[in-house]
């Protein structure tokens, strides 16, 4: 098992950020491993299958894109995928023919189904130490850091 590397910046807010970035992406790497393991499903995957499922309805590309905060084409490639997989169908919208509307099929809620108390380890791993008010407070200031970062692009795409 390797070891974490610390490496300690004389700016604290910038190492918390450096901290921050590496949680991230090792929470992701864990989940994607676990996941895999026992269910044979991505982070990626899984997401936007909880993303159908929650909405209780149809959902346009578009619509998985911005829940999933997500390029749409990425977005678009992976249900393809899910498409051949069964887990997902895509059809043409009636009353707008240019869009597509992505519905889970049952193998799609089963597989989710199966998911979910996996993807429920690694939220008890990677939460394991945190109380409720540590969770609460910790929601708060990832809400305020999602939203920086959400206005930061906003304001990248409008000088554009």
């Amino acid at each position: 098992m390797s070891k974490l590397i610390e490496v300690e910046h004389k700016d604290t807010v910038l190492n918390t950020f450096i901290l921050f970035v590496q949680t991230a992406q090792v929470v992701l790497k864990y989940a994607d491993a676990l996941l895999y393991r026992k269910a044979r499903l991505s982070v990626s995957k899984l997401i936007i299958l909880k993303a159908i499922d929650s909405s209780g309805r149809a959902l346009m590309p578009s619509e998985i894109a911005r829940w999933t905060n997500t390029e749409r084409h990425n977005v678009t490639s992976l249900v393809a995928r899910m498409k051949r997989d069964g887990l997902v169908t895509a059809k043409r919208d009636v009353s707008n023919r240019r869009s597509v509307k992505i519905k889970l099929t049952d193998k799609g809620r089963e597989v989710l189904s199966q998911a979910m108390p996996v993807a429920q380890e690694v939220v008890n791993q990677v939460m394991l130490s945190l109380t409720e008010g540590d969770a609460a407070l910790l929601k708060e200031k990832l809400s305020i850091l999602r939203q920086n970062a959400h206005d930061g692009l906003e304001g990248f795409a409008e000088s554009s």
